[in-house]
């Protein structure tokens, strides 16, 4: 199998992470569009980190901003 990322790289993504205990109202209003529109949805980080799994990726570190989103460090594996 060829791989786009050599082990070790990193993979940086900043997306509306769902919280595990209490959501923000509006990631949860974002996921219901995304559900609409588009067949998407928001995830939990260890939503998110199963998915990287999946994929060659494990989830590193979830880093909170001033805004909605997060930045979610991964590294191929």
């Amino acid at each position: 199998m060829r791989r786009a990322a050599s082990s070790g790289a990193v993979l940086l993504i900043i997306e509306g992470i769902v919280h595990e205990e209490c959501a923000d109202p509006r990631v949860c209003s974002l996921d219901v569009l995304m559900l609409a529109v588009s067949g998407g949805r928001e995830r939990t980080a260890r939503e998110l980190g199963d998915l990287l799994h999946r994929t060659g990726f494990s989830l590193g570190r979830v880093v909170e901003t001033a805004s909605t989103m997060r930045i979610v460090e991964a590294v191929a594996v």
